[in-house]
């Protein structure tokens, strides 16, 4: 068993397998930010436009001068 071990500790990584391994872990962090953050993306834009279609159709109450003019 400890012929093992010491065989064990002595086998060394491929920086290659390193590389890879770490990207590959780095992109699966970054696909899941994506799946988290876009459907909350488009539901801001989608209450963002909502909002501008509603004040653009919105009539604009425009007030009347006085009848009587400046009473000054």
């Amino acid at each position: 068993m400890l012929i093992f071990n010491r065989l064990h500790d002595e086998r060394r990584e491929s920086p290659t397998l390193v590389v890879l391994t770490t990207s590959l872990q780095l992109a699966l962090v970054v696909l899941v930010w994506l799946l988290a953050l876009i459907p909350a993306a488009l539901a801001a834009l989608t209450v963002l436009t909502i909002k501008t279609v509603r004040a653009a159709f919105r009539k604009v109450s425009v007030a009347k001068p006085p009848v009587g003019g400046d009473k000054a």
